[in-house]
């Protein structure tokens, strides 16, 4: 028997992991390294003041003149 390691990318993790599990085959042995897994952590963005949109008073005026410099 061989033994094949990947390093796969978290966005594609879950479609590699599909497709092997759907595969049949005899002398196939899946092994998940569970340690290996990294979670995603939410981010608290409580702690940021944002200030950059404060002077807008108008936000539909202000947007509409931004989009009337690309024309």
């Amino acid at each position: 028997m061989h033994t094949v390691q990947l390093k796969i990318d978290n966005n594609i993790y879950h479609n590699v992991m599909f497709l092997l599990n759907n595969l049949k085959l005899e002398g196939l042995e899946i092994k998940e390294d569970k340690e290996s897994l990294k979670t995603i952590n939410s981010l608290d963005f409580s702690n940021y003041k944002v200030k950059a949109f404060e002077d807008i008073e108008d936000p539909v005026k202000w947007q509409q003149s931004i989009r009337d410099e690309w024309n």
